[in-house]
């Protein structure tokens, strides 16, 4: 029989790794972001010190060069409409699809949705050489239809299969309920299923919005100076020959807050929608 304080003290030791894995986690995870937040704060002398000063005089030039002389508005509102758009799409689309798959008895509903997966799995980067070749040809290189379509067919898979999930979780007799009453098939997608997976709904939007947000690849190749979102312009910051790394760190810092806030007021949304449709309920 084990003694007991042998076993209060092999509990402590777990308590107190899990603890430590906990911290150097959010160290892995938290330390890159205060390093640019603080380095947006400083000079280009404290910039360069060598080893890094924890305790400098603060500076806010650096964002003023950002907002002013780096385009920062423009560059914000691209994103922000390419985020939208694509983000409304991807959710309109997806849930039109895994309603269908689900519950109108489609043929081969199972292999069509596998399909969609397989798209998943396969590296988006293949997309852009046709995608770039499809646009040239009809005029549209250059323009948001770009990012939009790239972004939407890349979170189009993932946005199918999480309300799936929402969808086939949702008890039948309640859509037959709306159909006895009158209902059509499509008033009782409105009525009945919508409100229903609200919480995957949202969950999709804002992790599609949040993709799009910070996409660089397909963002670069496929729009030009006037239609570049925030990742482009921060990096037309990295120069040839030097990077202004007070600029771009302002820049960078002010691209996360949009979706910092927005995260913290509907995580529970989030994690109520990532988790939601996994259980058979």
């Amino acid at each position: 029989m084990k003694h007991p304080k042998n076993l209060d003290f092999k509990k402590w030791l777990v308590n107190l790794l899990k603890i430590i894995a906990l911290a150097l986690f959010l160290l892995w995870t938290i330390g890159p972001i205060l390093l640019v937040i603080l380095t947006s704060l400083k000079n280009q002398k404290d910039i360069f010190t060598v080893p890094p000063t924890f305790i400098f005089r603060l500076t806010l030039d650096n964002y003023s060069r950002a907002l002013v002389a780096g385009d920062f508005a423009r560059y914000f509102v691209n994103s922000a409409f390419v985020a939208l758009v694509s983000s409304l799409l991807s959710v309109g689309l997806g849930t039109f699809c895994a309603y269908a798959l689900v519950s109108l008895r489609v043929r081969f509903a199972s292999l069509i949705a596998q399909l969609f997966l397989l798209g998943k799995l396969v590296p988006a980067i293949t997309m852009l050489l046709p995608l770039f070749a499809l646009l040239n040809m009809v005029g549209l290189l250059g323009t948001f239809v770009g990012p939009i379509l790239a972004h939407t067919a890349i979170n189009l898979p993932f946005v199918i299969w999480l309300i799936m999930g929402f969808i086939r979780d949702l008890p039948e007799d309640l859509e037959a309920a709306a159909l006895v009453d009158g209902c059509t098939a499509m008033q009782a997608f409105w009525k009945i299923v919508v409100p229903l997976v609200l919480p995957g709904l949202a969950a999709s939007m804002i992790l599609s919005a949040q993709f799009s947000w910070n996409e660089l690849v397909f963002a670069l190749q496929l729009t030009n100076l006037d239609t570049y979102t925030l990742p482009v312009g921060i990096s037309k910051f990295v120069g040839s020959i030097s990077v202004d790394w007070g600029k771009s760190s302002a820049a960078a810092t002010l691209t996360m807050v949009p979706m910092i806030i927005i995260g913290c007021f509907i995580q529970k949304y989030i994690a109520k929608g990532t988790t939601g449709g996994a259980v058979k309920g």
